[in-house]
C-alpha cells in the first residue's frame, strides 16, 4: 500500500512531470539532429545532380555506395572500386566530427590557448577578436590582456610586421579574409568591427618549394587525423592546396583553388586537379607554370615528426583535420577543422583502405 501511495505522488509530482517533458523534448530534439544529419547525404545528392555532369549510370552508382555527385567526379574508379570510398551517406550518419565543448576550444581564437607549451607551431602575432573588440593578444609566446585600442593595435602591428591579415570566425571557404595592405586603418577597423568576431596574424611566406608552384596565397596542407586503438592521434591522408588566380589570398578548393594529393610515406604531390563540372587534372601550375605532381617536400621525414608533436598537444580529439603551412618560419598551424570533409582527402586513394581507419569507424557504427 505505501508503495502505491509513493508511487502514484511520485507520478504526479509536478517536478517529476517537468522532469519527464524535458526527457521528451531532449529525446526529440536528438532525434531531429539524427535525422538532420542522416538526410544531409539526400540534401546534398539533390543539390548537386545537376551541377556535375554524371551519366545515369553514374548517378546510380553514386547514390548506390552514398557518394555526392562532387566527390564521385573526383575520385579515381579507374584504379578503385566504389566500396573502397568512404561515403558521404556514412560520414553525415556516423557524425565523426566533435561535439561538446571540442569546437569551441577549436575556434581559432583559441588555439594560442591551447598551444601554450609550443608557441612555435603558430603564427608569431594573434590577436583575437571579439564582438569586434580585442579580447587578447598572443605575440611569441606572451600572452596579454587590457582595454586596447584596435585602431592604436592595428597601426602598431602593421608598422612592426608590414601587413596583418584579418580572418572571420563566421564564414568558411576563405569568405571574409582580408589585409591590411590595401585599406586605410580607419576602413580596417569598421570591417573588423562589421564581422565583430576573429583573430588578425602577420602575413606568413611560403616555404621556397610552395611560393615556386604559387606566390600570392599561402599554400595550405588539409591533414585528416583519426584516433587509434592504442589512443594516439595518426594522419592518414594529406592534400596539399594552391590558389590559382595571380591576386588571390586564399587557397581553398571549393572557391577555386587546385589540389594535389600528398604521399604520406615520401612527402611527393600526386596529381594535381581542379573541379569543374567534372574533375580536370592539372600538370603545371595555370601562371607560373611550375610542375606540381612529382613535386617532394623537402625534410619530409622532419616535417611529419613536427606534425606529430603537433598532435600530441591535441589528444582531446577523435577526429578531424588540421590546416598547415610550411612557411620560411617553419611548420605553422593556421586552424582546425572539426569537420574537414573527405573529398580532397580521397582524391588520389580511398579512405577504407586504412585498416585502423576502418577499425575507428567500427567503432563509431560503421
Amino acid at each position: 500500500m505505501i508503495k502505491k501511495i509513493y508511487n502514484k505522488c511520485s507520478q504526479s509530482s509536478p517536478a517529476l512531470q517537468k522532469m519527464k517533458t524535458m526527457r521528451k523534448r531532449i529525446k526529440s530534439a536528438y532525434k531531429e539532429l539524427i535525422g538532420y544529419e542522416f538526410n544531409m547525404y539526400e540534401v546534398g545528392f539533390e543539390m548537386q545532380k545537376k551541377e556535375y555532369e554524371l551519366t545515369p549510370d553514374e548517378l546510380n552508382t553514386a547514390r548506390k555506395y552514398g557518394i555526392w555527385p562532387s566527390c564521385y567526379v573526383v575520385y579515381d574508379f579507374d584504379k578503385w572500386t566504389p566500396d573502397q570510398f568512404l561515403g558521404e551517406r556514412d560520414y553525415y550518419r556516423l557524425s565523426l566530427w566533435e561535439r561538446g565543448i571540442s569546437p569551441i576550444l577549436v575556434d581559432k581564437r583559441n588555439l594560442p590557448l591551447l598551444l601554450q607549451g609550443t608557441p612555435h607551431f603558430l603564427p608569431s602575432l594573434n590577436i583575437a577578436i571579439a564582438n569586434g573588440r580585442v579580447q587578447y593578444i598572443y605575440e611569441d609566446g606572451k600572452y596579454q590582456e587590457g582595454d586596447f585600442d584596435l585602431m592604436h593595435i592595428l597601426e602598431v602591428y602593421k608598422t612592426k610586421y608590414n601587413d596583418l591579415m584579418f580572418k572571420p570566425h563566421s564564414q568558411f571557404l576563405g569568405k571574409g579574409i582580408f589585409t591590411t595592405s590595401k585599406l586605410s586603418l580607419e576602413d580596417a577597423v569598421k570591417r573588423i568591427e562589421n564581422e565583430k568576431d576573429g583573430i588578425i596574424n602577420n602575413i606568413l611566406a611560403n616555404e621556397e618549394y610552395a611560393n615556386k608552384i604559387n606566390p600570392s596565397s599561402l599554400n595550405t596542407i588539409r591533414a585528416i587525423f583519426f584516433k587509434t586503438k592504442s589512443g594516439s592521434l595518426k594522419v592518414f591522408r594529406m592534400a596539399h592546396r594552391f590558389g590559382l588566380s595571380p591576386d588571390s589570398l586564399i587557397d581553398n578548393f571549393s572557391s577555386g583553388g587546385g589540389a594535389a594529393g600528398i604521399d604520406v610515406d615520401s612527402g611527393e604531390l600526386q596529381q594535381a586537379f581542379v573541379l569543374g563540372k567534372r574533375r580536370i587534372d592539372i600538370d603545371v601550375h595555370p601562371v607560373t607554370g611550375q610542375e606540381i605532381a612529382g613535386t617532394m617536400i623537402p625534410d619530409w621525414d622532419t616535417k611529419l615528426k613536427q606534425i606529430d608533436k603537433l598532435l600530441d598537444e591535441l589528444k582531446f580529439l577523435d577526429f578531424g583535420g588540421l590546416d598547415l603551412a610550411f612557411t620560411t618560419e617553419g611548420l605553422k598551424l593556421i586552424e582546425i577543422n572539426r569537420d574537414p570533409g573527405i573529398r580532397i582527402i580521397q582524391s588520389s586513394m580511398p579512405a577504407l583502405i586504412d585498416e585502423d581507419f576502418v577499425d575507428f569507424l567500427k567503432l563509431r557504427g560503421f
